[in-house]
């Protein structure tokens, strides 16, 4: 079972509340419990979940009509609340039984959440249905039956301390938000609450019990509030992580993917509470609703004193803020008016335009209104043109896909985990003020580094993939777009400039600069890993310094560097070697040789290859890895709930014990036998803050250029090959006869020092150090002349654009423009829209 604090706070609810009624059942049933009553609404299954006698005919008399309390898998099945009191009673003449403390604490918690909220509820003067209220007591009443039946039964070291409660919500303030949320905050877990082991109870059969939804309009708004809740302590942790970025504490790629994962999160957190608020109509109008509750009780008119423009009364701007009534209107606005078939939408400066040096610094209302207003109504377009076919990158984080699901739909309402992501978004950009831009020159930075370090790189799959990232936005495919419908005269010639949409958005920026960074290691991971000129090169390396024949001062710092990311099962076969001979041998082992060619018994002839002896490069950073996958342009997907997460976080932390071919690094061995992967028990805040920091320590990992690196080391073993045919002649390039074949004459270096003619005992011969001589002379000469760093010297030198203005990447065409140019030609023929020009009203009123 996961930990409940992986949970929403309305998820923690439901799961004291179903625990209650999963004890319940599983009790009685275990204890010999049957119902009596006559009624067939009133069936419970015995322990080995058949019915018995009277209750079995009624059950098959009303087998075609769906009731609660009804089997409806074999795994699931759901108590009636007026079932609890029973079974409560029951139970409680056994002495055998103890309830145990943690169901205590949450059938105490729950009688005292469901009594305070609805207190609080009422206070507030809203409106519900009378019966709706009736139905919220009555299950608080009967909650209060159980604990009064269990009570003799009960330990007192788990009771639910209701004065600690009654401190955590606070008294009755001025603000109707909180006095809401507050009742809310025993669901906020406690270091001793996190640090506790999972003492949920386990049922002696595969049967769960759930309880029966409540489905009033108290508890749509219970669970509205809790997700409202949620939301905040999300944005707080968020705010926090962009914070850490601007002060150079995180790394941009951290930030982005961590906020990007907050916005699947909270999607799947709305998913939680939709079956029972769509039984009251949208999410978006129950909070709209809720809002103009509590606008009420500060003593404000929601609709009063608007201007044009205006969604409502601005006095009420900070509660707007927190039920999301400021993007939930905007995004409503913007989607009612620009569905349908159109390429791209221009917002046209009716409410005035987003001030990069204000940022979150207006002093009134209006002036925050007018900052948010036009900073999403400006990004808006930009947003709609990249979900549509045209526009698909090379990533596409959550508001793309959430605006593109809207655009398509705009009559089921704007999600309310939407409406908070542009949230956020507007956070973000004003939080960085007229430093907004740095992201989009963070993330331009490293293409002109990938880009420039591709030049050095041959043609393959490999480099055009990296190319095809690190290229995706050299050109702005918003602006050509809009370029070529002015040119067609269907915009007017007041477009933004090219590149706005990176230049404002850091977030996007920062998951293209994750991107790039993946598609980098894990084409260099491959394109190095074939030849196994890294691999031999660093066998050499260690069998020199093993032989004490380069001085301390002369170390290749790049090849260390790989050396310790990869371990040394990418290049030993078992520990690694420490003669001569087992120089040889291992070279061997590790390109396909069996072990038994080495065998005395051994005869000459064919050599035996086994294939499970050549080594592998690993890829590194699993966790980015893994969530790069999920930004791929695939469309809807489920939403990456918060235990998928930890589940995500806990696996990276396995991997990362792991060698090339999934096993145990050998020098890590004992510490893995004797360690534990521990759970990973944080609630959905400090939960994203740990993949930030998981994805901000993997970033070594996964920046460190293998391309440059088997270069280098391709390029040491070219000059050792030409050392040779100098002192050997044309002759040894027999060893060599294919270029790809370059690895071998680290095997030569090998052969005769250890004085190898073959692999038997038979080919011993007299061992020759001309050979390894040679290799100490041309490495120390390369190392001499400065190569030992150039992988780390490449990472810290800034490229100039200048530097690249004549380079030639190729026919690369990442965003297809030619397809998109001639696509707009063709509606424009059609007579269909294309955009929206500057004479027509923005569709914000």
């Amino acid at each position: 079972m996961l930990p409940s604090s992986l949970k929403s706070i309305y998820t923690q609810y439901k799961i004291d509340t179903d625990s209650v009624a999963n004890w319940l059942a599983t009790t009685a049933m275990a204890n010999g419990y049957a119902d009596n009553a006559s009624s067939s609404n009133n069936v419970l299954v015995n322990k080995s979940g058949r019915l018995k006698g009277k209750a079995q005919k009624q059950a098959n008399k009303g087998a075609h009509q769906p009731q609660p309390g009804v089997l409806v898998n074999k795994n699931s099945r759901t108590i009636r609340i007026r079932d609890f009191a029973p079974m409560a009673s029951y139970i409680a003449k056994i002495d055998s039984v103890k309830v145990p403390d943690h169901l205590t604490v949450a059938l105490e918690r729950v009688i005292w959440v469901r009594k305070n909220f609805l207190k609080r509820l009422d206070d507030s003067g809203a409106e519900v249905e009378p019966d709706s209220d009736e139905r919220h007591s009555f299950f608080v009443g009967v909650l209060e039956k159980v604990r009064d039946c269990l009570k003799p039964l009960m330990e007192t070291t788990g009771s639910f301390n209701a004065d600690e409660a009654a401190k955590k919500a606070g008294e009755k303030s001025q603000d109707p938000f909180n006095n809401m949320f507050d009742v809310l905050e025993v669901y906020a877990p406690s270091e001793a609450f996190l640090n506790a082991s999972d003492v949920a109870s386990k049922s002696a059969t595969d049967l769960k019990y759930t309880v029966e939804q409540d489905e009033s309009m108290e508890d749509a708004i219970f669970a509205l509030v809790a997700l409202l809740g949620d939301y905040t302590r999300l944005r707080q942790e968020i705010e926090s992580l962009w914070a850490d970025y601007k002060a150079n504490r995180l790394d941009l790629a951290a930030a982005a993917v961590a906020t990007n994962m907050a916005f699947e999160l909270a999607r799947s957190m709305e998913d939680e509470i939709t079956p029972i608020v769509s039984k009251h109509g949208r999410a978006d109008s129950l909070a709209t609703s809720y809002f103009i509750v509590l606008c009420k009780l500060s003593g404000i008119d929601a609709m009063g004193n608007k201007q044009p423009g205006d969604a409502y009364n601005l006095e009420a701007y900070n509660l707007a803020q927190l039920c999301l009534i400021n993007t939930i209107s905007l995004l409503t606005s913007y989607a009612d008016g620009n569905s349908g078939n159109l390429i791209i939408a221009n917002y046209n400066g009716k409410f005035g335009w987003y001030d990069e040096e204000l940022g979150a610094e207006g002093e009134t209302n209006r002036a925050k209104w007018d900052q948010d207003k036009t900073a999403i109504m400006e990004v808006l377009p930009d947003l709609q043109f990249l979900s549509s076919n045209l526009g698909t990158g090379a990533v596409e984080d959550e508001l793309i896909r959430g605006i593109g699901a809207l655009m398509n739909n705009p009559g089921v309402g704007t999600p309310l985990w939407l409406a908070w992501a542009a949230q956020i978004y507007i956070g973000v950009l004003q939080f960085l003020g007229s430093n907004c831009g740095r992201g989009f020159n963070e993330m331009k930075q490293e293409s002109l580094k990938i880009k420039k370090a591709m030049l050095d790189v041959p043609s393959s799959q490999e480099r055009s993939r990296v190319l095809k990232a690190a290229t995706k936005w050299d050109m702005d495919p918003i602006s050509t777009c809009r370029r070529q419908m002015i040119q067609l005269e269907l915009l007017p010639d007041n477009s933004p400039p090219a590149w706005r949409f990176l230049h404002r958005n850091p977030i996007h920026c920062g998951l293209l600069f994750h991107n790039m960074r993946v598609n980098l290691h894990i084409s260099g991971v491959t394109y190095a890993a074939t030849p196994g000129g890294v691999m031999c090169t660093t066998q050499l390396y260690h069998a020199l310094r093993q032989e004490k024949l380069l001085s301390d001062h002369l170390a290749w710092e790049d090849l260390e560097t790989f050396w310790n990311m990869q371990g040394d099962s990418a290049v030993f076969v078992g520990d690694p070697p420490t003669n001569r001979d087992d120089y040889f041998k291992n070279y061997c082992l590790c390109i396909g040789v069996s072990a038994s060619n080495f065998a005395p018994t051994k005869r000459k002839g064919k050599v035996n290859v086994n294939t499970a002896n050549r080594r592998n490069m690993k890829f590194k950073g699993w966790v980015s890895l893994v969530i790069n996958g999920r930004l791929a342009p695939t469309g809807e997907r489920p939403p990456l709930s918060s235990d998928l997460i930890a589940g995500i976080l806990i696996e990276g932390r396995r991997h990362e014990t792991l060698d090339g071919k999934g096993h145990i690094r050998p020098e890590i061995k004992e510490k893995a036998k004797n360690g534990t992967i521990d759970a990973v028990t944080l609630s959905p805040g400090p939960l994203i803050r740990k993949l930030a920091l998981n994805i901000h320590t993997e970033i070594p990992d996964i920046v460190f250029n293998y391309f440059t690196m088997h270069n280098s080391a391709w390029n040491f073993l070219t000059e050792l090959k030409e050392e040779f045919t100098r002192l050997l002649g044309v002759e040894f390039l027999q060893y060599i006869p294919t270029k790809d074949k370059l690895p071998f004459v680290v095997g030569y270096v090998f052969s005769t020092a250890a004085g190898r003619r073959g692999l038997t005992s038979d080919d011993k011969g007299e061992a020759v150090d001309a050979g390894i001589d040679a290799a100490v002379k041309v490495m120390r000469k390369f190392l001499e002349e400065g190569h030992e760093r150039v992988v780390k010297e490449q990472a810290e030198t800034e490229v100039e654009p200048e530097e690249l203005k004549d380079a030639q990447f190729g026919d690369l065409d990442p965003w297809r423009l030619d397809r998109l140019i001639t696509k707009i030609k063709k509606e424009s023929q059609a007579g269909r829209r294309v955009g929206r020009g500057a004479e027509e009203d923005c569709p914000v009123q």
